[in-house]
C-alpha cells in the first residue's frame, strides 16, 4: 500500500454497528485513528460558524437559510446544519461541506471541525426521522416509460422488461418512470424521472425527482449475482446505459447515487457487507460524469483504499466513460510544441487532462485545486474564462524541457508553485503520470466532441452501429 494513501479499515461487528473506521496515513505509519465520538462532534459543527471563522462568503436570506457568493446555488440551511449545492447535485452536512468547499480530506475535515471551539447544532435543530412512504399512484400500464428508456435514451428493451417484472421500473400516473429504491425486500426510496420533454428543463428537458423521504445516502441499485465489485453512477440512466453496454456483467451491485454523494457510496459498500457479507474484492468503480465535478468526486476516492478485516485491499477506479478521448483540433498543436521543445506530447496532453479535464477555459478539474499552465484557481464570484490554448500548450513544453534532467523530466519542478502543499502536489503528478502512461500504453481516443456520461455513449455506439448497418446495405445493393 503506498504510504500517501488513506486507509479504512472495515470490521465485521453487529449489524447496526459501524464498519468503517477511518484512519491518517503518512509514510506507510499510522497517526490517528479518527474516532466515532470525533466524527460525531465534527458533524455538530456549525457550518455557518465555519464559514464565518475562515472568511468563505455566503449572505444570510433568512433566519434559516444562507446562499454561496461564490456559487449561487449553494444553500445552507442553518436549522438543519445542513447544505445543498443544486449546481453539482451535492449536499450533506459540515463534514462534506469542509470537504467540498476547504479541500480536505475525510481526517482533514473532521481535524479543521474539531479544532476550535465552533458554534454547535447539539440543541438548535433535530431533524425528525421519517419512514418512507410509497405513495406514488401507477399508471395501468408502462408504455411511456418503455418508449422513452427503450427508443429515447437507447437502454436496451431486454433489460427494462426485466427490472418492470422485478417492480424496479414502474410507471406513475404521470407518465413519470419510477425508479424504486429496493433494500432487501422493501421499498425505501424513489427516482421520477419524465417522459415528455419541456423547453423550461434544462438539458435534458425533463422532468427529475428523489420522491419525498426517500431514504437518505442510498439510491436505486441493481444486484447481479455476488457483489464482489460495486459501481457508481450519477443517475439511473447513467446506470442502465453503462449495463446496456455490458449485458454480461454478473457478481456486481450497480448503484445510482442521484448526483454525487459520498456518503452514499461509503453507506452502499456498508449495506452491501452487511446484508450480503460480501466484501467489494473485485473493487469500487466510480461511472461519473466526465466532467469538472466528476473528476474531482474521483480524485477524493482514488487517495484511499479500503482494506478487510483480513487484510486485503480494495481500491477505487475510474470507470468515467471515454475518459482517454483527446479533441482532435488539440493534437497537432500538441505535437508542434512537443517537437519544438523535444519532449513528449502525452505529457502535455496529461498535465491538461489533469488540470483542467482538456477545457478550453481555465476552470480546474481536479480535487487538489491545482493548475498552473492551463487553470487556476478561482476567486470569488470569478467566472471560468476561455485560455489561449496555443500559448498554455507551449508555455507547459517549454517548462517540461527546462525541468528535464538525465533524460527525465522533474514534474514537481515544472508543476510546483507557490502555496501549493507537497502532498497534494504530490498526488496532482501521479495523476498526470497515469493519464500519461495510459495515453501511451492503452492508446487514446481522437474526438470531436467529449463523451459527457454514460447514456451518451450508449447513444454514440448505437448511432455508429446503426450508420455501419446502412453502409453494409449500400454496398448490397450496389452489387
Amino acid at each position: 500500500m503506498k504510504g500517501s494513501n488513506k486507509k479504512l479499515n472495515m470490521k465485521k461487528e453487529g449489524k447496526d454497528s459501524k464498519v468503517f473506521a477511518f484512519f491518517i496515513i503518512k509514510g506507510g505509519i499510522l497517526l490517528k485513528r479518527v474516532s466515532d465520538d470525533l466524527i460525531a462532534e465534527a458533524e455538530k459543527t456549525s457550518i455557518v460558524s465555519l464559514c464565518q471563522e475562515y472568511g468563505y462568503a455566503i449572505e444570510k436570506k433568512t433566519n434559516q437559510y444562507y446562499f454561496g457568493i461564490e456559487h449561487d446555488s449553494l444553500v445552507i440551511d442553518s436549522y438543519k446544519n445542513k447544505f445543498y449545492w443544486n449546481s453539482q447535485n451535492i449536499s450533506g452536512n459540515s463534514i462534506l461541506f469542509a470537504q467540498t468547499f476547504f479541500n480536505k480530506t475525510f481526517p482533514e475535515a473532521v481535524a479543521m471541525l474539531t479544532s476550535k471551539e465552533y458554534e454547535k447544532m447539539n440543541d438548535t435543530y433535530v431533524e425528525p426521522e421519517k419512514n418512507f412512504v410509497y405513495e406514488i399512484e401507477h399508471d395501468t400500464s408502462t408504455a411511456a416509460a418503455e418508449d422513452y428508456l427503450v427508443n429515447e435514451r437507447g437502454i436496451d428493451k431486454d433489460i427494462v422488461s426485466a427490472l418492470i417484472k422485478k417492480g424496479l421500473i414502474r410507471q406513475d400516473h404521470k407518465k413519470n418512470i419510477v425508479f424504486v429504491w429496493g433494500e432487501t425486500g422493501r421499498r425505501v426510496g424513489a427516482d421520477l424521472q419524465g417522459t415528455v420533454s419541456k423547453n423550461n428543463l434544462g438539458k435534458r428537458g425533463t422532468f427529475k425527482q428523489i420522491f419525498r423521504d426517500s431514504k437518505s445516502n442510498y439510491g436505486f441499485n441493481v444486484s447481479l449475482g455476488v457483489p464482489k465489485k460495486l459501481l457508481f453512477f450519477e443517475a439511473p440512466i447513467d446506470l442502465l446505459s453503462y449495463w446496456s453496454l455490458n449485458k454480461h456483467l454478473k457478481n456486481c451491485r450497480l448503484i445510482s447515487m442521484s448526483g454525487l454523494k459520498p456518503r452514499t457510496v461509503m453507506n452502499m459498500m456498508k449495506h452491501t457487507y452487511v446484508s450480503r457479507g460480501q466484501y467489494p474484492t473485485e473493487g469500487i468503480f466510480l461511472g461519473v460524469d466526465n466532467d469538472v465535478a466528476g473528476h474531482k468526486f474521483v480524485d477524493r476516492f482514488e487517495q484511499m483504499l479500503l482494506e478487510t478485516k483480513d487484510g486485503q485491499e480494495i481500491p477505487f477506479h475510474n470507470l468515467i466513460p471515454n475518459d482517454l478521448e483527446i479533441p482532435k483540433e488539440y493534437i497537432p498543436l500538441y505535437q508542434d510544441a512537443a517537437i519544438n521543445h523535444n519532449v513528449d506530447w502525452k505529457d502535455i496532453a496529461a498535465i491538461h487532462k489533469a488540470e483542467t479535464n482538456l477545457s478550453k477555459t481555465n476552470e480546474i478539474a481536479n480535487y487538489f485545486g491545482l493548475g498552473k499552465f492551463f487553470g487556476k484557481v478561482l476567486e470569488n464570484k470569478e467566472k471560468p474564462k476561455e485560455i489561449n490554448l496555443y500559448d498554455s500548450i507551449n508555455e507547459c513544453a517549454k517548462s517540461l524541457a527546462k525541468n528535464r534532467f538525465a533524460g527525465k523530466f522533474d514534474l514537481e519542478r515544472t508543476m510546483s508553485q507557490p502555496g501549493h502543499e507537497l502532498g497534494d502536489l504530490k498526488k496532482f503528478i501521479n495523476k498526470v503520470k497515469r493519464y500519461s502512461e495510459k495515453y501511451s500504453n492503452l492508446g487514446y481516443l481522437p474526438t470531436k466532441s467529449m463523451t459527457k456520461d454514460w447514456n451518451d455513449k450508449l447513444i454514440s455506439e448505437k448511432n455508429i452501429k446503426t450508420k455501419n448497418t446502412f453502409k453494409q446495405k449500400d454496398v448490397a445493393v450496389s452489387r
